[in-house]
């Protein structure tokens, strides 16, 4: 007697809130913890400072004051949580959860589902048939034919990558990806980014080919936000640690990743990743940076002549060359890559506008 094979469930995604949508409540957390405990420290060893009262009072009220920010800060965790928004792609459509409430959307009612920019902030959207769907309207915001669901600073890393093969091989419905002014994007090129010979980066972080005008990149993360009266993306100052910028494309895929390590001497490194998170090759140096391999080779030097960047490659080649406006103005920076220089430093050359823009506002 043959035994018949366990039955296998369906494929399914479910996707919700990820680890960095609690960073904030966290850090204030532990903030108010560390505020209210130096402060008790601080006033045991001075005991002899204080009166005991004195001593009582203000342990009392500087920690209960941090106690109270602290069970604030978990209670506004604690109400995330269990406000949360899951979303599940199932064969049979989108399932969406909040607390109690529950709202199906069927396979046959869901026309596409995607994102909208900015594509620094996607929000994951699906747009369906809302009369063959009632009720989504009580767990999650509708407009124009289109359900929001949530933004990428609160889902966890790579659901982007997640949802979009959820929906094209589970769901089998299109992924559509609109700009801001409401107009579809079509998918880029595959590596469209390290192919394109002259680019144009802007002051905001956008990559685009310089002949064509498409764009091939967005900078996100702290570097990417300008700093108040200034131009251009990047307001460190040196000495401030480590710091990560992700490469996106338009639709918001994980192009390049780099990480930069400053130390109190001064000496600036910029690590460049994959997006499978393997490591390129690193950029060492502020004022004239030097690109090497993962292994320390040297692969080319910079040399500054006016406003222009010169990288050299070590069969002393110009490999690229960086061209900024007159002064501290980066507002615009236009990099040309030689299609002779070799994969890995066409790759890291990406990295030279970041590196100029650093080394001109430390």
């Amino acid at each position: 007697m043959s035994v018949p094979p366990p039955a296998v469930p369906p494929p399914e995604l479910r996707i919700t809130l990820g680890r960095k949508a609690y960073r904030r409540p966290f850090r204030i957390f532990l903030s108010a913890l560390a505020a209210g405990l130096l402060v008790s420290l601080s006033t045991l060893s001075s005991a002899e400072a204080w009166e005991p009262e004195q001593a009582r009072r203000a342990t009392g009220f500087f920690g209960g004051g941090c106690a109270l920010v602290a069970l604030a800060a978990a209670f506004w965790a604690w109400a995330m949580h269990r406000d949360r928004l899951v979303v599940t792609i199932s064969e049979k459509g989108v399932a969406l959860r909040r607390r109690k409430q529950r709202a199906e959307i069927p396979a046959g009612a869901v026309e596409a589902v995607g994102i909208t920019w900015p594509v620094t902030d996607p929000v994951w959207t699906i747009w369906f048939d809302s009369e063959a769907a009632p009720g989504v309207d009580a767990v999650a915001k509708i407009e124009d034919g289109a359900v929001t669901l949530l933004r990428d600073r609160s889902l966890p890393s790579g659901w982007v990558r997640a949802a979009e093969n959820a929906t094209t091989e589970i769901l089998g419905v299109a992924w559509r990806v609109m700009d801001d002014e409401g107009r579809e994007v079509p998918p880029p090129p595959a590596g469209a980014l390290l192919k394109a010979d002259r680019v144009l980066v802007d002051g905001v972080g956008r990559y685009r080919d310089e002949r064509g005008g498409a764009l091939l990149a967005v900078a996100h993360g702290p570097l990417g936000r300008p700093p108040r009266g200034r131009s251009g993306f990047f307001p460190l100052a040196p000495g401030r640690g480590r710091r990560r910028i992700v490469l996106r494309d338009p639709h918001a895929r994980t192009l390049l990743v780099f990480k930069r390590t400053s130390s109190p001497l001064g000496r600036d490194r910029l690590r460049v990743f994959d997006p499978d998170g393997r490591l390129l090759g690193v950029v060492r140096g502020r004022h004239e940076p030097s690109f090497h391999t993962t292994g320390g080779v040297l692969l080319g030097s910079t040399r500054q002549a006016g406003d222009r960047h010169i990288v050299t490659g070590v069969d002393g080649r110009r490999s690229a060359t960086l061209r900024t406006k007159s002064g501290a103005d980066d507002s615009r920076m236009w990099l040309e890559r030689s299609p002779s220089a070799p994969e890995p430093l066409r790759a890291l050359a990406l990295a030279l506008p970041m590196a100029v823009r650093i080394a001109r506002q430390s």
